[in-house]
């Protein structure tokens, strides 16, 4: 064989056995080395992810919301009626959006709560605040202080197709972070039917109660719908606000804690073949003017009934679905272009949109804030020194009975949204230890609580003044304000 044969024989034989090994050790080797020779051929892209990588990851930022609303009620005691109160817990979830503590869930989760505690997948707690509730998409905007905080972040729910598979994660009955997966069924669902902006994505992802304001994940492990609803007739059927309108919302509630819509001021009918053959429309598409409301934008802007409109700020109406989100979707005080055909002739007019009114559930947000800002005792409770009186007036059994307790400080108020509360103390009963220690008056009290750090666990021994059997309790400093 000639020299310069044998050299591109040789060449040959070299560039064929790379070729091979490269082939080799693409489906051998990570995926990602995979996707830098065949991504555009297999389509071996992130997008497919195995569901244990995306819940091990999206775990991480899913929480806990807990909700607390203090229930005030009287039982008789021996002669005399003392107030009592009660904690009625509620439970559901939630999920970090941001690495500055912002936690989305659903606003029906903390509706009428007096204090909201977040725990995070890690089992730390931390205290709630209310930075804006928006009752039409049931979505609520929660703030925490930590760190060390996994987020999550949205993908494009316009771009979920019927048949995606889908992976919940959620709190159901208290069964923290339980997994579920389905696929979408169907998306711009209504479920209650007369709801102006109801657009819900519909799985078969199993949603109980306790899933509500948890994350529905796409298989890339983004977020593309919030779990609200639950229909308790039905098994198998699961809904979710669709992460662009949950977007649009989270944004305007961090800035102004509400939620800014425009307001026209008619009501609109969608076009049934009976409406078209009644009025004489023909096929055109649009929505029906029913009623039009005096001195509103719609007045205004010489809008009559039996118009119909084809067209709100050049976005195409076919039902009244499509004029409740495009008007609820503009910004107010915008002057937008209508659309509309009246006796058959088109016409174009000019609508300077109101704010639609806030629901009134909408201006609880500012109670909540205030409740959870009212209690301000550190520890939950508060002490006074002991004395006969106290003691035989904290006898709840009468007077006669023996008053077993000589040293100590007594509760003589609780913070009724506190720890304290929540584990059934009331006035009356008698601290006599802190962390071991013996406490025999007020003095070992103050010296062993003062300086505590927020966080701090104390472990307290609690007795009742007629018996002998004492309890532990343990509370951390801080949970009480």
């Amino acid at each position: 064989m000639k020299r310069g044969t044998l050299f591109a024989f040789l060449c040959a034989f070299t560039v064929g056995t790379l070729a091979v090994v490269l082939v080799v050790a693409a489906f051998t080797r990570p995926q990602s080395f995979r996707q830098l020779f065949f991504s555009s051929s297999f389509n071996l892209s992130s997008e497919n992810r195995p569901n244990a990588e995306i819940v091990s990851e999206a775990n991480h930022a899913v929480v806990t919301v807990i909700a607390m609303r203090a229930v005030a009620s009287e039982a008789s005691r021996s002669n005399e009626t003392i107030p009592d109160s009660s904690i009625q817990r509620g439970t559901g979830t939630g999920f970090i959006i941001d690495e500055a503590g912002l936690v989305v869930t659903n606003e029906h989760v903390i509706r009428n709560a007096d204090r909201i505690r977040v725990r995070l997948a890690d089992g730390r707690e931390r205290k709630a605040t209310v930075l804006g509730t928006d009752t039409a998409t049931d979505i609520a905007l929660l703030k925490i202080e930590a760190d060390d905080l996994s987020v999550l972040a949205f993908g494009d729910s316009d771009r979920v197709r019927v048949g995606d598979s889908v992976i919940a994660i959620g709190n159901p009955l208290e069964y923290e972070h339980s997994v579920t997966a389905g696929i979408v069924s169907a998306k711009g669902r209504k479920v209650y039917g007369d709801q102006p902006f109801e657009d819900f994505i519909q799985t078969d992802a199993a949603i109980n109660r306790g899933n509500s304001g948890g994350p529905l994940l796409n298989k890339s492990g983004q977020v593309i719908g919030v779990n609200t609803v639950i229909r308790v007739d039905s098994r198998g059927i699961s809904f979710a606000v669709p992460s662009n309108v949950v977007r649009r919302v989270v944004e305007q509630l961090r800035e102004t804690g509400s939620v800014a819509r425009g307001y026209l001021g008619l009501i609109p009918e969608t076009l049934t073949q009976e409406f078209r053959e009644g009025l004489g429309v023909g096929n055109v598409d649009g929505v029906l003017v029913a009623f039009v409301s005096p001195d509103n934008p719609a007045s205004r802007a010489g809008i009559q009934p039996y118009d119909v409109l084809t067209h709100f700020d050049q976005i195409p109406l076919h039902d009244a679905d499509d004029f409740y989100a495009a008007v609820a979707n503009a910004q107010p005080y915008q002057d937008v272009p209508i659309q509309l055909l009246r006796a058959g002739q088109k016409l174009t007019v000019y609508a300077k949109l109101d704010r639609r009114p806030l629901d009134e559930r909408q201006l609880e947000t500012r109670s909540v804030n205030q409740a959870i800002q009212k209690t301000n005792l550190p520890l939950g409770f508060a002490v006074k020194e002991l004395s006969p009186e106290s003691l035989h007036s904290a006898n709840r059994t009468g007077k006669d009975e023996e008053i077993h307790v000589k040293t100590g400080v007594m509760i003589s108020d609780i913070d009724p949204l506190g720890p304290a509360a929540e584990m059934r103390w009331l006035p009356g009963h008698v601290i006599i230890e802190v962390n071991r220690q013996p406490v025999r008056n007020m003095q070992d009290f103050q010296q062993l609580t003062a300086n505590l750090r927020d966080g701090t666990a104390l472990v307290l021994r609690v007795i009742q003044p007629n018996q002998k059997e004492s309890r532990l309790v343990a509370l951390r400093v801080g949970e009480g304000r």
